[in-house]
Formats: structure tokens, sequence, C-alpha cells
């Protein structure tokens, strides 16, 4: 069986599954794997580099934003700061940002400036499945993540399934692989080893 689309993934979940029962629950199962593997995958493909302009002291994160990895100006790059710092920092001063904080979905600079360029990479959420986005860089690369995954989501609805020891082994060894290929693609093979598997 084919498993490259939204589609082949519903079959094969409920295939897997062998309950009827549970066909309306199975793109929940997909959705909550998803979620986990937001948390548990840092991976190129999901590294963005972009430019902003900033927008006074704010501007609006990209929609898929997930985590900062780095962000700078032409003058370097800019400092974290949390938002209670942040809040103290005297609005009417301006000038080129050397500080950034993440508040109410937007990335708010210090000083304020309305024209600085700002490149921004960031840690993108997977683009999530569904009939209208059939695929993405995660289904093409491991369809086993996503089914182990969505199998082992399956579980709450029956925990007494004597194959959820198999799925969760066959998830978490698809994760290190996953992840071990990821860091090797990123670092080189000398960094592979280096990253746990869990």
């Amino acid at each position: 069986m084919a498993l490259s689309t939204y589609s082949d993934l519903l079959s094969a979940v409920g295939d897997w599954l062998d309950r009827s029962d549970l066909e309306a629950r199975i793109p929940d199962f997909i959705r909550l794997a998803e979620s986990r593997l937001n948390r548990l995958l840092d991976d190129p493909e999901m590294e963005i580099a972009t430019t902003l302009t900033a927008n006074d002291e704010a501007t609006p994160l990209p929609a898929d934003f997930g985590e900062m990895v780095s962000i700078s100006t032409g003058n370097g790059a800019l400092q974290a700061m949390g938002p209670v710092e942040f809040a103290a920092v005297d609005p009417s001063i301006t000038g080129t940002p050397r500080y950034y904080s993440i508040v109410d979905q937007e990335i708010r600079f210090a000083p304020a400036n309305s024209t600085a360029s700002i490149s921004l990479v960031y840690r993108r959420s997977i683009p999530s499945l569904t009939a209208d986005n059939p695929t993405n860089w995660l289904m093409t690369r491991a369809p086993d993540v996503y089914l182990y995954g969505a199998l082992l989501h399956a579980e709450a609805y029956d925990p007494n399934d004597e194959r959820v020891p198999l799925w969760k082994a066959a998830f978490d060894e698809a994760i290190g692989e996953l992840r071990t290929d990821g860091a090797r693609r990123k670092w080189g093979p000398s960094m592979a080893p280096r990253i746990r598997r869990t």
C-alpha cells in the first residue's frame, strides 16, 4: 500500500487499527501525532529564514512560527529579553533594535524602530495534513512516523490492545532515526551520533 498522502494515511491507520468504530477519530489521532511531533522534532526542514520590517515596537510573528532560532539586524544579533524586563523599557527611545521579546504572537523590539530590516530564522510548525493539504515534507520523508504516531494516540480508545508496546517502540525508533538523519543533514556526519534517542 502506498503511504504518501493524507488519504493514504487515513486508510492505513484504519487498516492497522482494524476497528470501524474508530474511523471518525482517525483525523484526531493524526492531529495529536502532529502536535507531539512539533514538540519532539528539530529538523532542518523546519527552519525558515525570512526578512521582516520592524513596525515600531512590534511585528506579527509568521503564522507558522514555532520557535526562535536567531534574529538579527545589519548591526548584529538581537538579545532576548523577558516580557517583564521588556515592559520596563522606555518606549520613547528609538534607534536600531538591540533586544527583542515575544508577546501576544508579536516580536517586540527595543529600542523601537519602524524601518529596521530584521533577519529572522525560526523553527516552523509542521504543516498539518488535511484533505486540502494532502502531503508535507514529513509525510514524504517519514510516513512511518505519522503512522506509528497516530496508532499510538489511538491507545486511549483501547489501552488493552496488545499492539500498543509495538507501536510505541516503532514510533520511538522512527523518531530517533529521523533526529539522527536531521542532525546529519544539518551538522554533517560527525555530529549525528551525539543526538540522543528517546
